[in-house]
């Protein structure tokens, strides 16, 4: 029997890479949506808090592949954005664990967890 897992990925926009917990497979979108603000989070205090998060761009992506948020150094939208992104895997072999949980959750971040749990519905 095989189970949907998400996984919560960040882009970071002036190193050009990827950013993830290895092997971290996640039950619910909600897991996902409160891993990939850890990640956020992580991002803001490497860069000192000078990413500006769009928090008006609409998600992009399909169920399998979903970016939930953009933001862009300075403000400068013509920058390689750094972004968060949600992805599902189905697989019978994995197994989940806990969330990486961010200190504090802003107002725009809790409408975030919100569009994408209502996407995953």
């Amino acid at each position: 029997m095989s189970y949907l897992f998400f996984q919560a990925k960040a882009g970071d926009g002036l190193k050009k890479k990827g950013l993830k917990r290895s092997d971290t497979f996640l039950e619910t979108a909600e897991d996902a949506v409160s891993e990939a603000l850890g990640l956020k989070e992580r991002m803001d205090k490497a860069y000192k808090n000078n990413i500006t998060w769009d928090y008006e761009e609409r998600m992009k992506g399909s169920t399998n592949k979903v970016k939930i948020l953009k933001g862009y150094l300075d403000g400068d939208k013509n920058s390689n954005p750094f972004y968060l992104e949600i992805s599902t895997l189905e697989s019978a072999d994995k197994i989940a664990v806990a969330p990486m949980k961010p200190k504090t959750i802003s107002k725009e971040d809790k409408k975030v967890l919100k569009n994408v749990i209502s996407f995953y519905k």
